[in-house]
């Protein structure tokens, strides 16, 4: 009977012991599955905060601008007569297709080629421009034009008193700047800076020649005048993080940059320029990056060719809007982004009406993006593609610059 009894004992302490394994071994299970989990999600937690920063490198607290740059806008005879509505003009449509191309742009850059002083000096266009002063209010308000080039060998060609009206006519629409034409000796000597974006910007421009030699030299920036392009650089430099130099210059209808403005692009990097935009050819020429011995970088735009004309040539009509951005990092400036959408500018004139020269004869005048003039371009007289007008573009650029 013991030993029956000392059996029975035995099998209930081994069923006690089994029972009590299984509930260890259970609750060691849970635990190690709940704390794999929560590595996980730690680990996943961690993951995420390490990605957002990788992804956003204080990004909002890197002072940027993004600019765009066109050039020439020339006030022909043919621009005026079909901006004419009654007694009026409308200059804004021409940019009607174009201006999304450079809707982010916070300072847009213009040559404004001649002058803008009213019916008081007689509208013309070539060879005295002078159109009407709503010219340069278009240009404000519908091409959105804020950093103004007035520096061009035609400011002076109605005298000085319609020089100094089209300066009072930009002082009115209140850009970020204007540069190149002077009222006085003391203005000249007053080069524009304004901020933006947390970035102070400088803005100077020079001409190669004004047809008007009778004006006072302080009318228009000379760029052969050394001692004064070295002193309103200097000056830029002291006050300015980024300076930009506005250069009307080299051969007109030449592609190829020439020796002269080779010089001049090294002279104005060596002082200091970070960005250099060319106009006055009225033809694209290449884009070029400068090495400074200080380590920065010019940007150079030997020429944005033309933007708003009614020039006869197929190279005089394709311009574009440069665009690239200005950022400030630990105080030091870079350009980068460097990119051009090309354009087209474009009137319908008969072969007929070509052959006799009648220039006012040409209607529907208006710019196009190149991407989307396929069909303006089949009406024109220059046998030619879309294609073939943008490997134009790249070839001219070069391999500095994307092409749009």
């Amino acid at each position: 009977m013991k030993l029956k009894k000392n059996q029975k004992r035995k099998s209930k302490l081994v069923v006690v012991l089994v029972l009590i394994v299984l509930i260890i071994s259970t609750l060691i299970t849970l635990y190690l599955i709940s704390h794999n989990k929560l590595s996980k999600n730690t680990n996943i937690n961690k993951g995420s905060q390490s990605q957002s920063k990788t992804q956003n490198p204080n990004s909002s607290n890197t002072p940027i601008i993004h600019m765009a740059a066109m050039g020439d806008m020339l006030a022909h005879d043919t621009i005026i007569a079909n901006a004419r509505v009654g007694n009026s003009y409308d200059f804004a449509k021409y940019f009607t297709n174009i201006k999304s191309a450079y809707k982010n742009a916070n300072v847009v850059f213009c040559n404004q080629e001649g002058l803008s002083s009213g019916e008081q000096y007689g509208i013309s266009g070539y060879p005295a421009f002078n159109a009407p002063t709503q010219f340069s209010a278009d240009l404000r308000s519908g091409a959105g034009c804020n950093l103004i080039n007035l520096a061009n060998n035609h400011m002076g060609d109605k005298g000085v008193a319609a020089t100094n009206a089209t300066i009072d006519v930009w002082s009115k629409l209140h850009p970020l700047a204007v540069s190149g034409a002077n009222k006085s000796a003391d203005d000249q000597n007053k080069p524009g800076v304004f901020e933006m974006n947390g970035i102070k910007v400088g803005f100077v421009s020079f001409a190669d020649f004004n047809n008007n030699n009778s004006t006072p030299g302080y009318s228009v920036n000379n760029y052969h005048d050394e001692a004064l392009v070295r002193r309103l650089i200097a000056q830029l430099r002291t006050k300015a993080d980024v300076v930009i130099v506005s250069m009307h210059w080299g051969i007109e209808d030449s592609s190829t940059v020439g020796v002269e403005q080779l010089n001049e692009a090294n002279l104005l990097s060596s002082l200091g320029a970070d960005i250099i935009i060319g106009t006055g050819p009225h033809v694209l020429q290449k884009a070029q990056i400068i090495n400074r011995s200080d380590g920065s970088k010019t940007v150079v735009w030997y020429s944005l060719g033309n933007m708003l004309s009614s020039q006869l040539n197929l190279k005089e009509l394709i311009g574009g809007i440069a665009q690239f951005d200005i950022s400030k990092t630990g105080g030091k400036i870079s350009i980068g982004k460097l990119t051009f959408t090309p354009t087209y500018m474009h009137y319908d004139w008969m072969a007929s009406e070509a052959a006799s020269n009648n220039l006012l004869a040409r209607k529907n005048a208006m710019i196009y993006l190149l991407n989307d003039a396929a069909v303006p371009l089949s009406k024109s007289l220059f046998n030619t593609t879309v294609a073939q007008q943008k490997q134009y573009v790249v070839d001219i650029l070069g391999p500095e610059v994307t092409v749009k």
